[in-house]
């Protein structure tokens, strides 16, 4: 695909959420080509104290201003309602079209209301599926559900969510698959001095296979692993003490927070793969979605390491810029050798990669169906 006019406004109004995270460079993606832009920033960690809520007018940042929450389960999602409503009045007049594209729930709540208000169409970006282990889970489906009824336009991160919402994999001009999109970095890395360092980044979670990394490095003295991304409750704790009673607290690089872009670009300079060992299997959420991990990898020049799980997997391994694991760690070492050994083949299956996922051609074509909402 060619890129269309990169400084051409294909958008007029548009609401959208972004955080902090990968988010696939979509808010840069929209930013560059909308006229009116509202982007809702929702903070990873609720212990921030806040969100954000910026304005662009053709791609220049007009205003940029805190929005107060809580780390109270309640008076977080309250206040999110609220400042979208808030920030909906406040930036769209009611003779203004305009289209919100949400990825919760929540963002849908009272949409007669929120359209009695303003002139605003509903977009579902529907990103995960929680396999439905608990009545919680299964409720939050259900409500998934009933709004994806409800609105006319949605899109889909992977193809197993489209076809769990649709019962098969739609591609039609209302719904079909969008995955997140790339915009790669230029990082160079000496191999001779990155060779022995390993990647992981992301919010971090009990299904992401860290174990096994742990596990790796005390079999393994020679590796490093260095952890970006948070962990909430008392996982940090749990995970420390683990690398502690493990013996490999030399070999671990986990100061549980985030980075900026320039920070973890200089991290990731230092290691020559990228991993993610999830847990494998249905009944894993990874196991639907396109992981930001994988991408985020990519993005920095790194070769994957992944396990069998998500779609992407077979990205990785069509465009070999990467390997796909059994979840042990004799194949992990393999892997390991195997692209060291082999690593500008590697380096080239991820240029590869990343030329189908650039965001500007890869969004472009996929979100045309916009040009005819807004």
């Amino acid at each position: 695909m060619q890129p269309r006019n990169i400084s051409k406004f294909y958008y007029k109004n548009l609401f959208i959420y972004s955080t902090p995270q990968f988010n696939g460079s979509m808010e840069k993606y929209f930013v560059s080509h909308t006229e009116k832009l509202v982007v809702f920033v929702i903070m990873p960690d609720s212990k921030e104290g806040f969100n954000m809520v910026r304005l662009y007018n053709k791609g220049l940042l007009v205003e940029e201003k805190r929005a107060w929450t809580s780390d109270n389960k309640f008076l977080y999602y309250a206040s999110w309602y609220f400042y979208q409503i808030f920030f909906m009045l406040k930036y769209f007049t009611k003779d203004e079209r305009f289209v919100l594209i949400g990825g919760h729930p929540l963002s849908f709540f009272g949409m007669w209301i929120q359209k009695l208000l303003r002139q605003v169409t509903f977009v579902y970006m529907i990103g995960d599926y929680f396999p439905t282990i608990n009545t919680v889970y299964y409720l939050f489906q259900k409500l998934k559900e009933f709004y994806h009824g409800s609105i006319p336009y949605s899109f889909y991160l992977s193809d197993p969510v489209n076809k769990i919402m649709n019962e098969s994999v739609l591609n039609t001009s209302n719904r079909k698959t969008i995955m997140w999109g790339v915009k790669p970095k230029k990082i160079e890395r000496e191999l001779s001095k990155a060779q022995h360092s390993m990647l992981f980044v992301g919010l971090i979670k009990e299904n992401q296979g860290l174990e096994l990394l742990f596990e790796f490095l005390r079999a393994h003295k020679e590796y490093i692993l260095k952890i970006v991304g948070i962990s909430h409750g008392d996982l940090y704790e749990k995970y420390t003490a683990m690398i502690k009673n493990l013996g490999i607290s030399k070999q671990v690089y986990y100061p549980n927070r985030f980075f900026s872009d320039k920070d973890l670009n200089k991290i990731s300079k230092e290691c020559f793969v990228g991993v993610a060992p999830y847990l494998t299997g249905p009944m894993h959420g990874t196991y639907f979605v396109d992981p930001g991990k994988i991408k985020a990898y990519t993005e920095m020049q790194l070769p994957v390491i992944m396990s069998n799980t998500s779609s992407i997997a077979q990205y990785i391994k069509d465009f070999k810029a990467g390997e796909i694991i059994k979840r042990d760690v004799v194949s992990l070492h393999e892997a390991l050798i195997k692209i060291r050994d082999n690593y500008s083949s590697y380096k080239a299956g991820v240029e590869a990669f990343n030329k189908h996922f650039f965001y500007e051609t890869y969004y472009g074509e996929k979100f045309k169906f916009l040009e005819n909402i807004v």
